[in-house]
């Protein structure tokens, strides 16, 4: 058996590699032992799964296992966002879920993600108690007497369609698009009764050659499909839409075609519930989103609490307080009144609200924030090295005193190991959970400072 470990959310790994079906049902069996010794199994189980290549029959096989062990499992007749997923264990009160998903990873990876009966990211603890599980044999028998076709999409769309105004978005003024990068996202906004022209919304299981993440590097269809979109109708006020494979995380295009990274987004959304709809509660961000959301917070009156990187950890706090907003630097965000998870679809809904009341553009209302209190320039390098662990661990034990020409004013080492200076400036470096990756985030209260210290980072993991 391949060594299977659980990383930042969820197993992934290479399809008919380290992802077969034999290590599928593996893992199946560890997760009903899990479910079985926590007394949930008779609670019974939803499963879900996206648009990558065999997900429908990897689900299969996963809820055979489940329905062996004499588990009463729902299983989706479609694809299905993640969140729709964590939405219907939520409401039908079930022990727990499985989306098979590889999220943003590139086409060849699938994955494993555990849903706990609350709807949300299984905890560290869970994940560590279904890999002490593991077995090298299949010791169930699997069946198909106990699993029942489910499709949750149509409560789901009517409960998160309840949380914003949908005729205020369906202005005359606002032009839609969505790029649902061929994911199981695809459609969704036009079954809410949006005029919507979508983007890359049909199922491509190798992604049109891309990895379905929004960052820039995979997104010129949809920058340019949003330009021509804003320069056919002579409309400034188009905003484009844009989720991950599995529709649990976002960015946005403005109409002139800039691209609004994960960060901004963040800051977008908190000005809207807490000027517009007039809500409040704690913030939560991870260790590597912008040093915005701390001068809004500071500007607003909002408890802010930063966690390491991972939703999971977003959503214990959000379980236990009075969260508002809290969100990750991969764009997922998880919204006051809805189920403590990533949902890119309303908080895509929540930003073409936002546009509606101000009636301005995503780069307006951005552009105003930021004359306001400052400026912040971000961008990430993904650096493939089977020694990102390594590195990460030798710069912890001898981190320097001045980085790219400026006194490091303070090491963090939260998650991962950041720099910070006294102007606002920092650099992360750290290794991905679930690929073998170096990760170097970085954000500059200039685009040139940016530049510099992105490329003394890449210099020094190199």
């Amino acid at each position: 058996m391949t060594a299977i470990k659980f990383g930042t959310d969820g197993w992934r790994g290479i399809i008919a590699q380290d992802f077969t079906f034999d290590n599928l049902r593996l893992v199946s069996q560890a997760f009903v032992s899990w479910l079985k010794s926590q007394q949930l199994a008779d609670k019974g189980l939803f499963i879900g799964y996206d648009n990558r290549f065999d997900s429908e029959n990897f689900a299969q096989a996963a809820a055979e296992v489940c329905s062996g062990a004499g588990i009463k499992t729902f299983l989706s007749p479609r694809a299905v966002p993640t969140p729709v997923v964590s939405f219907a264990v939520n409401k039908l009160k079930l022990g727990a879920g499985i989306m098979i998903t590889a999220s943003h990873n590139p086409p060849q990876w699938n994955g494993f993600k555990i849903k706990e009966n609350f709807g949300g990211s299984a905890f560290p603890e869970t994940t560590q108690a279904v890999e002490k599980a593991l077995t090298e044999k299949l010791l169930i028998t699997p069946t198909r007497k106990n699993i029942e076709l489910l499709d949750p999409i149509e409560p789901y769309l009517k409960f998160i369609g309840s949380k914003v105004d949908l005729q205020l978005i369906k202005s005359p003024n606002i032009k839609i698009v969505v790029d649902a990068m061929y994911g199981s996202g695809a459609g969704l906004f036009a079954r809410l009764g949006l005029p919507v022209m979508e983007c890359r919304g049909f199922r491509d299981t190798q992604f049109g050659g891309i990895n379905p993440e929004p960052i820039p590097v995979n997104l010129d269809e949809s920058i340019s499909f949003t330009k021509e979109v804003a320069l056919k109708y002579r409309n400034e006020l188009t905003g484009c839409i844009i989720l991950d494979g599995d529709a649990d995380r976002l960015a946005a295009i403005d109409g002139t075609g800039q691209f609004i990274n994960t960060h901004n987004v963040f800051c977008l959304l908190l000005k809207h519930l807490f000027v517009h709809r007039k809500m409040k509660g704690e913030v939560v961000k991870t260790f590597n989103l912008t040093n915005l959301i701390d001068t809004l917070c500071r500007q607003y009156g909002l408890k802010l609490t930063v966690t390491p990187i991972g939703f999971k950890h977003i959503a214990k706090i959000m379980l236990e307080r009075d969260v508002l907003l809290g969100g990750e630097e991969s764009g997922g965000m998880g919204i006051k009144g809805n189920i403590p998870e990533r949902d890119g679809i309303l908080a895509g809904l929540h930003l073409l609200e936002l546009m509606a009341y101000e009636k301005k553009t995503f780069k307006q209302i951005l552009d105003a924030l930021m004359d306001e209190n400052g400026y912040f320039f971000y961008s990430r390098i993904d650096k493939h090295t089977e020694k990102a662990q390594a590195l990460v661990k030798n710069l912890s034990q001898q981190p320097p005193q001045d980085f790219a020409g400026q006194a490091v004013s303070k090491v963090e080492t939260l998650d991962g190991l950041k720099f910070n200076f006294a102007d606002g400036s920092w650099i992360l470096f750290r290794a991905s959970g679930t690929e073998p990756l170096l990760r170097i985030y970085c954000e500059g209260t200039s685009q040139d400072r940016l530049e510099q210290l992105l490329a003394a980072g890449d210099k020094l993991a190199s």
